[in-house]
């Protein structure tokens, strides 16, 4: 009894180990902004799709991600862009349409 109950106590403490090193990215969760960098040349006839962040707890920023035609590639676009702003428009106009 005394040894199940040792076990089950080591458990309880070791069974976090067992994640060290584990990305929480890779589990769902965003500690901090995707975007490093942002691109704001004009590029919409490369972009096959587009995916919009908005503001969250772990980043105050709206974030653009456009995955490009061919390559597959992910850039993140810069928001105060005109024609990124257009894009903008468009993805909120179809979200409430």
């Amino acid at each position: 009894m005394k040894s199940t109950i040792t076990a089950a106590i080591c458990l309880v403490f070791l069974a976090p180990l067992s994640t060290k090193g584990m990305s929480v990215r890779g589990i769902g969760v965003d500690l901090q902004c995707r975007c490093i960098e942002t691109e704001s040349r004009r590029m919409a006839k490369l972009i096959q799709s587009v995916e919009l962040f908005p503001p969250s707890a772990h980043c105050k920023d709206t974030e653009i991600i456009a995955t490009l035609k061919g390559t597959g590639q992910q850039i993140c676009l810069d928001t105060t862009a005109p024609w990124v702003k257009k894009v903008i428009e468009k993805i909120l106009a179809n979200k409430t349409a």
